[in-house]
């Protein structure tokens, strides 16, 4: 009877889902490419107050979806609250973060505030410098393109800092012995499960090639002296090492002679849904548990595919090549911070498994009830921005004759695009979601 009792008990424990309802319904939104519900489901959820967003991952949500539906100012005003509530997240109060890792042991990180991956930080002043670029803000566009080069030069610090964070970690566990003998025997059980990420790397120095590139292209086209194209050139420069991408090459060489630029189009392309965490499940080698705890395991976050929305972009028989890979970056962040993640979940499934086993030595009953409290708390921490792109890819064309670029994508009808009558250089910024969503396209014109 009992072991029928734990057995019911557990599989209704284990299938809670860590995606809150909100998260599901607005996936379901993004999938069937209802972005009009997408967005209102974010910005709901940002809880404004004030005309402040109270919840960072919704405001980055939010800010994404109305910069896609060309909102351009209210999603800066939305982009800037989520940049206020990381500024707080990097000085929160220790006693209150104190609080929150002791919660996160006894319960799961989806206890603690979300705290912003490095690529979320570069992405949101990306976005907020291609608005202002959009609304003809220049001034702004190069205060939040220096703001982009500043995140990206501390991005290699900032994992060094992380690693050394993790060797502390397990040093200040007080079974400091035990986990590390955990992490080390779980490798197997880890790649039984499907958590291999050996193959995952970052980009050299962590950092984003599409916002080095486009910070770059900004100082190439709008640049006001010679210090600006030197930073164009330095930009992209370091874009062409990353990336190998023939387009980087040409504006890297057209930096050394901006006179010389004649009229063209560029086309950035950002392409579908980046990689989301998927939750693994899986049985630990603890080696405090004997045979009498009735569960115990963990439960980890991976990282599934991305998925693009169309293979490319065309202008006549000229395809879009690859840029940057948004999948590499997130996993390569990922693959640095999956140590620390790691360490987390066996301490926790450690100090859980010991209470169960204490319990259960009073008391049988109460022993189940731990397990079930235990099996119902384990869950990964599944959250991320979702509407970061796949992937970004470029592609120049000549400014045509009578005006008008059409834009092919497989599967879908021609978009025409009308450039301005003087011939200047333009961007054509394309953010293609899904295949069930229409591209949103949007024009930035040079100074």
């Amino acid at each position: 009877m009992k072991a029928l009792l734990v057995t019911g008990l557990l599989a209704v424990a284990l299938s809670g889902c860590a995606v809150p309802q909100a998260t599901r319904n607005y996936t379901a939104d993004l999938n069937a490419g209802n972005i009009p519900g997408a967005t209102e489901n974010a910005i709901a959820q940002a809880d404004e107050k004030d005309g402040a967003p109270r919840d960072l991952l919704w405001a980055l949500e939010a800010g994404t979806l109305l910069r896609h539906n060309g909102l351009f100012e209210r999603s800066t005003k939305m982009l800037d609250g989520a940049e206020e509530l990381m500024k707080e997240d990097d000085t929160r109060n220790l006693v209150a973060s104190g609080a929150n890792q002791t919660m996160a042991v006894l319960v799961n990180d989806n206890v603690m505030p979300y705290s912003p991956a490095v690529y979320d930080t570069v992405m949101l002043n990306t976005y907020k410098a291609l608005n202002f670029w959009q609304q003809g803000d220049y001034d702004n566009a190069r205060i939040e393109w220096n703001r982009t080069d500043d995140r990206q030069r501390r991005a290699s610090e900032h994992f060094e800092s992380e690693i050394d964070k993790q060797r502390d970690e397990i040093k200040k566990e007080q079974n400091s012995d035990l986990v590390e003998r955990s992490v080390s025997d779980s490798s197997g059980a880890l790649k039984a499960a499907g958590v291999d990420i050996e193959h995952w790397a970052p980009y050299t120095g962590y950092v984003n090639p599409a916002s080095l590139y486009l910070h770059g292209l900004y100082f190439l086209l709008n640049g006001e002296n010679k210090a600006d194209y030197d930073r164009a050139h330095q930009s992209l420069q370091r874009a062409f090492a990353l990336t190998k991408n023939s387009q980087v090459k040409v504006d890297m060489n057209a930096a050394k002679r901006p006179k010389k630029l004649k009229p063209s189009v560029w086309i950035v392309f950002e392409n579908g849904l980046a990689a989301r965490k998927e939750e693994r499940r899986i049985d630990l080698p603890l080696f405090l548990v004997t045979g009498n705890v009735n569960y115990t395991g963990i439960a980890l976050p991976i990282m599934g595919d991305g998925q693009p929305a169309h293979p490319y972009v065309a202008v006549g028989r000229q395809q879009s090549q690859l840029l940057a890979d948004m999948d590499t970056i997130i996993r390569g962040e990922f693959k640095t911070k999956f140590s620390g993640i790691l360490i987390r979940e066996i301490i926790r499934a450690t100090a859980k498994t010991v209470v169960q086993k204490q319990l259960n030595d009073s008391s049988p009953w109460l022993g189940l009830i731990a397990a079930v409290a235990q099996a119902a708390t384990t869950q990964a921490d599944l959250r991320g921005w979702m509407t970061l792109p796949q992937n970004f890819q470029l592609l120049n064309v000549p400014y045509p004759a009578n005006k008008q670029v059409v834009l092919s994508f497989p599967g879908i009808d021609d978009i025409t695009v009308d450039l301005p009558e003087k011939k200047q250089p333009i961007v054509i910024y394309v953010r293609a979601l899904n295949p069930a969503s229409a591209p949103s396209i949007h024009m930035l014109a040079s100074k």
